[in-house]
């Protein structure tokens, strides 16, 4: 079938994003907003540390932008064969582990330094990072894993190296962002062609663009005023 009629399984499979599997693998569009909540969580703790928040940065990077997205392109190959149908599924997968890998060493390098308390929420990322993607065990592999992977932990990991604490306003960041990106993800699944009409494909994407945006807006905002 033709890639240009081929129905959208992802908000993020069209225009650039599309182009090559190494570049769709890093979900830009959502991996910013992952980022936007690391720098709203970062900002909003008593102390702002640029260099921990930098850190931090790098490791979420390595291990859930490269690491559990390639990982997961790995293993739903079937779902993006037809966008990418010479993807070498083991490369991926070796270049995702490798990340993750990666990451937990930045993190272990920040416990070192920084507390030793933080090895905690490294060794929880990483099963996060390498387990969810494959989803085993099968309950990681839902609203309330997606949540606690990619809202609730990385937020209060974030929080915790700048402050060196976990406090309520901490806690109760993590909670609310936690919940907001189980909002986005199951927004991201109403634009699925192949499973929903198309009038809540489009309202999802719109929900989606007000959602990044307002993401977006205060990340930014926050890291520019602690800058300043």
């Amino acid at each position: 079938m033709p890639d240009s009629v081929l129905p959208l399984v992802e908000p993020d499979l069209v225009g650039i994003w599309k182009r090559n599997v190494w570049w769709f693998g890093l979900r830009w569009p959502f991996s910013l907003v992952l980022f936007s909540w690391v720098t709203v969580a970062s900002t909003l703790a008593p102390e702002f540390h640029l260099d921990r928040y930098l850190f931090t940065m790098l490791a979420g990077f390595l291990g859930l932008v490269i690491g559990a997205h390639y990982i997961d392109i790995a293993g739903s190959s079937d779902k993006y064969l037809p966008y990418f149908p010479r993807m070498n599924r083991s490369a991926i997968r070796a270049v995702g582990v490798l990340a993750v890998l990666a990451g937990v060493a930045v993190g272990v390098y920040m416990s070192l330094i920084y507390s030793i308390w933080f090895l905690v929420f490294v060794v929880v990322g990483g099963f996060f990072a390498l387990f969810y993607p494959i989803e085993k065990p099968k309950w990681l592999h839902s609203y309330a894993g997606f949540g606690m992977a990619w809202g609730f932990m990385p937020v209060l990991a974030s929080y915790y190296i700048q402050a060196l604490r976990i406090d309520l306003v901490g806690l109760g960041l993590a909670v609310f962002l936690g919940i907001t990106v189980v909002e986005m993800h199951h927004m991201a699944v109403l634009t699925n062609e192949k499973e929903y009409a198309p009038e809540t494909n489009k309202n999802a994407r719109l929900l989606l663009r007000i959602h990044k945006a307002a993401a977006y807006a205060i990340g930014l905002i926050l890291l520019i005023s602690r800058l300043v």
